[in-house]
């Protein structure tokens, strides 16, 4: 007996049950299948969804390692390359609030403060110079009162006015930024310039062999934080009409432009999932 080709099953009866294709009469043997050809087709669909299901799966997974290892190489860019470099003032100099709304910093030889330590850095640094230099003073804008339970107040200010910051190399050789120091704080005997940490360093320009001042500069930008205290305690606002003088300390840390870290880190990405495909392929 031949089976038709048609796209229906054709009967066969018993005897006929061992032929490719067939299935026996539903007189004889009910609807039960006999062919090959039939578990051969739903063996092979059965093997088609699983490879379809791996497939889908490995891909799935590579697209999210590829994203999880985007989202850590970006936030790891802005903390593996950054340098601080911490600075005290030099003995016989203070920064200066001379009672009228402004505030400058005073040098001894045409300088004003000393790194002291350094950290994500080699620490050649240590022991260089610097200052800040102002056509004019830094000016206190309108002071604003935050009461805190037990009697302290916080007050704080805007700051404008711009100066340019010197560091000075073993060889002579300055680095230079732009500096604003964009807001002012003082909270009991503590007073801070720059307290929310903005970016107040632009513009970095280096050309020296310092590793550390080489390193700052190649970040182009970074924080500059000042801290001095009062004792007994001034407020902004003594400061500010009365005036004072003190000793300060601050550091200041790098921030790694993101174009190139973004680049790296999509790059990196992109690798992960081509390496994904080929598994995929095998």
């Amino acid at each position: 007996m031949v089976c038709p080709t048609d796209n229906r099953e054709p009967f066969c009866s018993n005897s006929d049950a061992r032929l490719v294709g067939c299935r026996p009469d539903a007189a004889t043997m009910g609807s039960q299948t006999c062919g090959r050809a039939e578990r051969e087709t739903h063996e092979a669909l059965r093997g088609a969804m699983g490879t379809t299901i791996k497939t889908f799966s490995i891909r799935s997974a590579t697209f999210r390692s590829c994203t999880e290892t985007i989202v850590l190489l970006l936030s790891l860019s802005f903390q593996a390359r950054a340098i601080t470099l911490d600075f005290q003032n030099l003995d016989a100099t203070v920064v200066d609030f001379p009672g009228n709304s402004t505030f400058s910093f005073t040098s001894t030889n045409g300088y004003q403060f000393s790194i002291s330590s350094v950290e994500g850095g080699v620490g050649d640094s240590v022991g260089l110079n610097g200052y800040v230099h102002a056509d004019n003073p830094f000016t206190i804008g309108a002071i604003t009162i935050t009461p805190f339970p037990g009697g302290l107040e916080e007050e704080s200010a805007p700051v404008t006015g711009t100066g340019t910051l010197h560091i000075t190399d073993a060889l002579a050789t300055d680095l230079t930024s732009t500096i604003q120091w964009v807001d002012i704080e003082t909270f009991g005997v503590a007073g801070v310039l720059d307290l929310t940490g903005t970016l107040n360093l632009t513009g970095i320009n280096y050309s020296g062999a310092n590793s550390d001042l080489c390193a700052l500069a190649a970040d182009g930008s970074a924080v500059d934080v000042v801290t001095f205290q009062f004792v007994p305690a001034e407020s902004l606002t003594e400061l500010a009409n009365t005036g004072g003088q003190t000793s300060y300390s601050g550091s200041i840390t790098s921030v790694p432009e993101p174009g190139t870290w973004v680049l790296v880190a999509i790059g990196t990405g992109l690798a992960v999932f081509l390496r994904g495909r080929k598994q995929v392929r095998r």
